[in-house]
């Protein structure tokens, strides 16, 4: 079926997604709005085309405080600024009935594809992931995100290394 990802609205209901995670699921019915109205990150839905209302996934991009230069793995930052500018990658869910589908590693794309428009367009070196645990973690690994050694949760990927 087709599906595709639109900015969150009014129009998707929020109150029966549930993708297994409790602080996910109360982010997307309670914050997410409130953040966007505000300018602090950005949500963005997938949905069935024949049931837009209905949720099967989101992820939300914010703007990462500046990262320093040498917090990342060594060889990475050389030739940076002291302070290097960055997005987040700060939330990304699949409701559980539609899990193992494709629908995580979409999104992901989805929301690498619009950090690196956003990055283009006004500059940032690369989309951060905060990975809960090591399950997450070697979700985004397998794509190419490189984690911190010092924290091995906290994961990038350079725009420049993102495929087009």
């Amino acid at each position: 079926m087709a599906a595709r990802v639109t900015p969150l609205s009014r129009l998707h209901n929020l109150k029966n997604f549930d993708c297994g995670d409790i602080e996910l699921n109360k982010y997307l019915r309670e914050t997410a709005r409130q953040h966007q109205r505000k300018y602090i990150s950005k949500t963005y839905i997938l949905a069935h085309e024949h049931a837009p209302a209905d949720v099967i996934g989101f992820y939300t991009l914010a703007i990462r405080k500046m990262v320093p230069a040498q917090a990342f793995p060594p060889g990475w930052a050389k030739g940076m600024p002291s302070q290097v500018p960055a997005f987040s990658l700060a939330r990304l869910a699949v409701h559980h009935t539609e899990k193992h589908r494709g629908y995580g590693t979409f999104l992901l794309f989805e929301a690498m594809q619009c950090a690196a428009v956003a990055a283009e367009r006004v500059g940032g070196y690369a989309l951060f992931v905060d990975a809960k645990d090591a399950q997450v973690a070697a979700f985004y690994r397998k794509f190419g995100y490189v984690p911190f050694h010092e924290n091995p949760f906290i994961l990038f990927m350079p725009f420049s290394d993102m495929p087009p």
